[in-house]
């Protein structure tokens, strides 16, 4: 499968010198000149690597990037700048960037570059097990890890045991025995925190303490909400009861589903740990504007 790589430029000559050189080395090539543009792309596609200009209309790269690494923590971005902005590439660097390039555009290392950006992307899919632009958990891949087994009538009745609870923006998600430690996200993105540092983003059908299930007294984060979001909280009391009235074979099924689902994050912490340097650095809502 050819590789994805959104390249975000102003600069008419630059952007179609990259975009030149990207086709030519047999890649699929997404090109606007717009921040917003860029970002909205994002939202609906994740991409395998980032080439974006540092000063861009309606969105500067900067503040791309750390849109950009919100929605896909491993992504691999590569900032242009001219020498004027060579500082504040070199900050990008510590939030998270993977390289920059000064203009004019050298081909040789801009394919130097490219080359290493989409190395880095296939170590993490061997590291990670899943490549950068799947590795977010998709409602999906949920249903396929914590509920298989499961018949359509079981995961219907395991959905509605949980509570729905409408959170807005910067309010903090209770996780306590009464409502339910154990979350599944159904809209919006929640981050997540440890001792004020940011360490993840929780998406549409992203779960959060499910190993509340084992053992309660297991929470040790803080889940702050950044858009408007839809959770469905789980009792462990209420899902007890709900696996009493089962046979006996299908708790032990979830119970190696949960260990499964666990698993997966773990290899993914490993990955975003092991190759994102910055990315201990939690971002406001705010500041992004």
């Amino acid at each position: 499968m050819k590789k994805r790589i959104l390249v975000a430029e102003a600069d008419a000559h630059i952007r179609s010198l990259i975009c030149d050189y990207l086709a030519a080395a047999d890649l699929l090539v997404v090109a606007v000149e717009d921040g917003q543009d860029a970002l909205n792309k994002v939202e609906l596609e994740l991409f395998d690597l980032y080439l974006i200009g540092l000063y861009l209309p309606g969105l500067d790269g900067m503040e791309l990037m750390l849109r950009i690494r919100e929605i896909q923590p491993l992504a691999v971005v590569i900032l242009t700048t001219d020498y004027s902005g060579v500082e504040i590439a070199a900050q990008a660097l510590h939030k998270g960037a993977f390289h920059y390039l000064t203009k004019p555009l050298e081909l040789e290392e801009l394919e130097h570059a490219v080359k290493d950006g989409l190395r880095q992307s296939e170590e993490s899919e061997e590291v990670g097990g899943i490549s950068p632009a799947a590795l977010e958990i998709s409602k999906e891949l949920i249903d396929l890890l914590l509920l298989k087994g499961f018949s359509p009538e079981q995961q219907k009745e395991f959905r509605l045991l949980g509570t729905l609870v409408n959170y807005n923006p910067n309010e903090k998600i209770p996780l306590n025995d009464q409502l339910g430690t154990m979350i599944w996200v159904e809209s919006g993105r929640i981050a997540v925190q440890y001792s004020g540092n940011y360490l993840d983003t929780l998406r549409p059908g992203d779960l959060w303490g499910e190993e509340t299930f084992i053992g309660s007294n297991s929470i040790f984060t803080d889940l702050i909400v950044q858009s408007a979001a839809n959770v469905r909280h789980f009792n462990r009391k209420r899902l007890m009861e709900f696996f009493a009235y089962h046979d006996e074979s299908l708790i032990k099924r979830f119970m190696i589903n949960l260990i499964q689902c666990i698993y997966f994050k773990w290899k993914k912490s490993v990955t975003k740990i092991g190759q994102n340097p910055g990315y201990s650095t939690y971002v406001q809502p705010s500041d992004l504007g």
